[in-house]
């Protein structure tokens, strides 16, 4: 049984904002990515436990995420792939689960909310709207892969499900903010959603492993509720960028007539 774990870091118990923590630069980025792992290596015991017999880690956060010295022996170690927007997906997984991961731009009550960047207003995959999450399980699921587990903030977890409602969700904390932020410039939306209630990190890591378990079992013993989130080719995507200090708000389409790895590396048509 092979699993994948997708990471992220602003989905993390712990990481408190943008500038300090999730950045490379921040006085706290050392101990964030520490956090990080340290619920990643939650999961991997949960998954361990429930039959798990390979497990990939991909380090899908900016500059990087993980503390590979601190990661869980049994694990292996992803970041840096030959087509870089596939993030090594293939077909050689069983299953897929997140740790760490966060809502997507313009969600409500999310903390650190963002898809791909703060410039990022809206996506959307064949008229569907997704944030990282989506558009991540829709590339695992082109392969076949279907989600079984995440976790990160409550707004994340209420999107997650939103789309693939099968798969098992941690909340390990709630952001605080009351409003979306689509009036917001790039640069006000960095600091848009930075309240939030954490979670001790030791009880973030026990419900993490518990739930990493428990979606495993559940994806053995019934895995014809677990299905890959497919969008059906043509391939489009659409990204609304906002203003910037640097560049008017506008939209960016990505297209491919068979394959969705191919449309996030296609070569963007920009409208105003």
């Amino acid at each position: 049984m092979k699993i994948a774990i997708m990471t992220d870091m602003e989905g993390v118990a712990g990481v408190m904002d943008f500038e300090n923590w999730a950045m490379s630069h921040g006085r706290y980025y050392d101990k964030a990515k520490e956090l990080l792992t340290m619920e990643i290596n939650a999961a991997v015991d949960g998954f361990c436990a429930a039959g798990a017999t390979e497990i990939t880690v991909i380090d899908g956060h900016g500059a990087g995420g993980i503390d590979p010295w601190l990661l869980d022996e049994r694990a292996m170690f992803s970041r840096g792939w030959g087509r870089p927007q596939s993030f090594g997906f293939g077909d050689d997984f069983d299953a897929i689960s997140w740790v760490g991961q966060h809502a997507k731009s313009g969600s409500l009550h999310a903390h650190l909310a963002h898809t791909g960047s703060h410039h990022v207003l809206e996506q959307k995959i064949n008229g569907v709207s997704v944030g990282e999450y989506g558009r991540n399980a829709m590339i695992a699921g082109f392969y076949g892969t279907p989600a079984i587990f995440g976790s990160g903030d409550t707004a994340f977890a209420k999107e997650a499900l939103e789309l693939t409602p099968w798969v098992h969700t941690v909340a390990v904390k709630s952001g605080v903010t009351l409003t979306k932020g689509d009036e917001c410039t790039a640069e006000e939306y960095l600091r848009h959603n930075l309240g939030a209630t954490h979670m001790h990190p030791k009880r973030a890591r026990a419900l993490i492993r518990e739930g990493a378990e428990y979606a495993l079992r559940d994806f053995i013993g019934n895995r014809e509720k677990y299905l890959p989130l497919k969008a059906e080719p043509p391939f489009v995507m659409e990204i609304w960028i906002r203003a910037s200090a640097n560049e008017k708000a506008h939209k960016r389409t990505y297209r491919h007539d068979s394959d969705i790895v191919g449309m996030c590396e296609a070569e963007a048509e920009v409208s105003y």
